[in-house]
């Protein structure tokens, strides 16, 4: 604990650091907690009334209206130190936030981030029903018009902890709106899925915000068989000499596997899973230095018109630190059914 205490004193550059300073102190009991957490809280920047911490490579991050996954664990961090330090009214809002930036599945960019937020989240779901926060009868419409109500729920003591949810019949336009009638607290959150028609293939180019060099070359001369070859490394500019765990996904043209066991695991290459159309690598770490793999394919189904696939990396604790990049067979793409027989 006089480690930690002499960290801060020293001072803390970054705010995650700090973040994961304040919440060891508080754990530890430390007197010096409530100052790091006061810190911490002072080098936020206020927006709609909610305390928020970036980090020094958000700007090199790819675009999402998700935070970053780093913003996310900061923020936990500060609820959760904060619920240790009974100061739950500096969490409150964070709460409210943290549940606004979960995906459609219930949970953040990452699993480290999402680990921490449904922690930190859990912890203030139990502090409620201390609070009595948990005496609720609220009840929630989702209508079209002031006639037609087209979801409706209802929330008490009863079922306070059971997820409710429905499905909206779509139309061409729709106009929604939601209203709570009641007393208590709860979590509404819609959903929309949606396809996108893509008319044009897409060419992903490099970008200023890619933090990986990536080259893919597909060579295929025969009709059977192809080899991919990746190289990939640390882009210059993002400001590190190498990344934690790294995640390969390597998309695969239609009717393409991968040769069975031609990629061994090493202390670069440290798991390999096969899905249907893909082939995961995880990556021990990703540096300045240029690493290459080559993926040996066999044509498994005889499929003509093949659509070009994409190989994509990304940092496994930041997924918006990513690089995408599309690859095709011209020929494929032209052939016919005919050309196998």
């Amino acid at each position: 604990m006089m480690f930690l205490e002499t960290r801060l004193a020293l001072g803390v550059t970054t705010n995650y650091s700090l973040s994961l300073l304040t919440f060891a102190l508080a754990l530890g009991g430390s007197s010096n907690a409530h100052m790091a957490l006061n810190e911490l809280i002072e080098r936020a920047e206020i927006i709609d009334g909610v305390p928020t911490w970036t980090s020094p490579d958000d700007d090199r991050l790819s675009s999402s209206w998700q935070p970053s996954s780093t913003s996310i664990e900061i923020a936990s961090y500060v609820m959760l130190s904060a619920e240790i330090l009974d100061r739950v009214a500096d969490g409150l809002s964070l709460m409210k936030w943290l549940s606004q930036q979960r995906n459609h599945n219930g949970g953040f960019g990452s699993t480290q981030d999402t680990i921490m937020a449904l922690q930190a989240l859990s912890t203030y779901t139990i502090l409620a029903w201390y609070m009595k926060w948990y005496d609720v009868d609220l009840t929630i419409r989702v209508s079209m018009d002031a006639s037609s109500t087209v979801a409706s729920f209802h929330i008490d003591r009863d079922n306070y902890q059971i997820l409710q949810s429905r499905q909206i019949e779509p139309e061409d336009r729709m106009k929604l709106q939601v209203t709570a009638q009641g007393k208590g607290i709860a979590l509404f959150q819609l959903n929309v899925f949606y396809n996108i028609r893509n008319r044009k293939p897409s060419r992903r180019r490099r970008d200023e915000h890619e933090a990986f060099l990536l080259h893919v070359e597909l060579f295929d001369p025969d009709i059977d068989s192809a080899h991919l070859f990746i190289c990939t490394s640390l882009s210059g500019d993002l400001g590190l000499n190498a990344t934690g765990m790294v995640i390969m996904e390597v998309g695969l043209m239609s009717g393409f596997i991968m040769v069975p066991d031609s990629i061994q695991v090493d202390e670069v290459i440290k798991r390999v899973e096969t899905q249907p159309g893909k082939i995961i690598l995880y990556l021990d770490s990703v540096t300045m230095e240029q690493m290459c793999i080559e993926i040996p394919l066999t044509l498994e189904y005889k499929v003509a018109k093949v659509q070009e696939a994409n190989v994509v990396v990304y940092d496994y604790y930041e997924p918006r630190r990513r690089t995408v990049r599309v690859y095709e067979s011209d020929w494929r793409h032209d052939m016919s059914l005919s050309t196998f027989w």
